[in-house]
């Protein structure tokens, strides 16, 4: 089945066997789709473009070659970066045993087994080649290796004030003496209770959400000086030193990568 925007998938249209594979074609870019959740789990695998996903826990970023299970009922939100494709693929919970949001990276393989996928009769039955097509599909999926491409979120009041902040000032530049005095907490507690809420530093939070902006300023073509003006860098180097630090590429070598686009608009690689 192909649809050609997000909102067309309604859990009461879904076929109603065990897995689904839907194409979702290029459709206006920078969409959005509001907070919603599905009766099964869901596997959103990003063929172009980029998508990023928010639940009140964290907020994820799906480029190329990765995609993202939801599992079941969870309340998400989605936004698409650029002209997106991607492939949806609507399982039973117990086939999958993630009960998080997970990112994943997908190969050749995968992406080729969503294509079948999408253009086999749903009908089909048991022990036929399309269901143990689909096993395997569930194999690759079950077997995916990880990503971090994940920004947890604190359910602490205190911390989401700091987080809060940081999110819609990335480039603000902020000493623990002062995350402290914001949250209204010592610096050991910050510290302390912090790390407990989303398994990260501070420090390490930011340079995280600094990957994820970058990751969608890139996808959007803008060039590695902007990038790092943006996000607060004193130069080019140190911001790009960094990238390379958290996804063991340069910038440019990234795009190449996972973005599949034309790295001209980055001036350093």
């Amino acid at each position: 089945m192909i649809v050609k925007n997000l909102t067309d998938i309604h859990p009461l249209n879904q076929p109603k066997q065990a897995v689904n594979v839907i194409k979702v074609a290029p459709i206006t870019p920078d969409w959005e789709l509001g907070v919603h959740h599905h009766a099964s789990g869901q596997l959103m695998a990003t063929i172009s473009g980029l998508i990023t996903l928010s639940t009140d826990i964290g907020i994820w970023i799906i480029p190329p070659k990765t995609a993202i299970w939801i599992p079941a009922n969870m309340q998400h939100s989605a936004t698409g970066i650029g002209i997106s494709t991607c492939y949806i693929v609507f399982t039973s919970e117990e086939q999958l045993s993630h009960h998080n949001c997970q990112i994943i990276h997908t190969n050749d393989l995968f992406t080729q087994l969503l294509k079948r996928a999408e253009t086999m009769n749903q009908n089909y039955s048991s022990n036929s080649p399309d269901s143990r097509l689909i096993s395997v599909l569930i194999d690759e999926i079950c077997h995916a290796p990880p990503q971090e491409l994940y920004l947890p979120l604190p359910t602490d009041k205190r911390l989401k004030v700091l987080t809060d902040t940081l999110l819609h000032q990335p480039d603000l530049k902020i000493s623990l003496v002062k995350c402290a005095e914001q949250c209204h907490m010592s610096e050991r507690s910050l510290t302390r209770i912090f790390k407990r809420e989303t398994s990260l530093s501070i420090h390490d939070w930011r340079r995280r959400l600094h990957i994820i902006l970058a990751l969608q300023m890139l996808n959007d073509r803008n060039n590695i000086t902007y990038i790092a003006n943006k996000l607060g860098y004193v130069s080019e180097s140190s911001f790009i030193t960094m990238f390379k630090k958290v996804m063991k590429y340069s910038p440019k070598k990234f795009m190449i990568k996972y973005l599949n686009e034309d790295t001209e608009n980055l001036n350093h690689s």
